[in-house]
């Protein structure tokens, strides 16, 4: 918009000086060549020009002004519609939106939680329950043949100490004299047991170390600890138990075994 207002202002001062220019050569010719003296004849005209141009111009501030003020619009061509200011949807058309309603979780699938929380531990109970058992079962089958009675029963309440982590209640024993233990059954019976009970070698190392002190004066804590699993002539055989078993395959040969003779 800026560059069209110069446009017109240099044609206009274009327009302007062609006619001063043409205006003031016409002038000098007449008064040089006829002695008529232009001006006499245009201030006049000139002066009547100015005038009704200002008259214009104040009538037409004047106009604008009063038209503007009282809000009045008059229009010399064809009428436009007027645009609408808010474009409002008919109320048939209207879709009512749907709430739906969501179920409660709560109420529909956590039902029974506490049922199915006390279910699971008591069978974890039970699972526990089944395990010392085994390891009782187990501690009487390969260990009656080598230790008094009186001794076994102090073996059961050692394995019971050994499954709860209560190492300062175990109580030391022996094996028979015309049948003891050497130290390869007694790492084979530990590992045995703890690998089903899922105690450490360390603590398997400190136990048999504290209830046959006899039988493993000579062995260090560190020596045992590492030599568990060790083969060699013995009596008492490594036990390794299936993945997530804790059943023992002496006690289901013994099993077979009485089946096969009861039969």
């Amino acid at each position: 918009m800026t560059d069209s207002i110069q446009i017109h202002r240099k044609k206009a001062s274009f327009i302007l000086a062609v006619s001063v220019t043409s205006y003031s050569v016409i002038a000098t010719y007449l008064y040089n060549c006829h002695q008529i003296n232009l001006m006499g004849y245009t201030t006049p005209i000139i002066l009547s020009i100015v005038l009704l141009t200002l008259s214009c111009a104040f009538s037409q501030r004047f106009f604008y002004r009063h038209l503007i003020k009282n809000n009045v619009c008059i229009s010399f061509g064809k009428q436009k519609e007027p645009i609408p200011l808010e474009i409002t949807q008919p109320s048939d058309t209207i879709t009512p939106v749907e709430v739906i309603e969501m179920p409660t979780a709560k109420n529909d699938y956590t039902d029974g939680y506490d049922e199915r929380i006390a279910e699971i531990e008591r069978e974890k109970v039970e699972q526990q329950a089944d395990i010392m058992r085994i390891m009782h079962e187990y501690a009487t089958y390969s260990m009656a043949e080598f230790l008094s009675k009186d001794d076994l029963i102090t073996l059961h309440e050692n394995i019971e100490c050994f499954a709860h982590g209560l190492c300062d209640l175990y109580k030391p024993i022996r094996s028979k004299f015309d049948n003891p233990l050497n130290t390869l059954d007694i790492r084979h019976f530990v590992w045995n047991i703890g690998i089903r009970l899922n105690i450490s070698v360390e603590k398997c190392a400190e136990f048999i170390k504290t209830i046959f002190p006899h039988e493993l004066k000579n062995a260090t804590l560190f020596y045992l600890s590492k030599n568990l699993r060790t083969t060699g002539i013995c009596k008492i055989p490594l036990d390794i138990p299936l993945k997530g078993e804790y059943y023992f395959n002496c006690l289901k040969k013994a099993d077979d075994e009485t089946v096969v003779l009861t039969d």
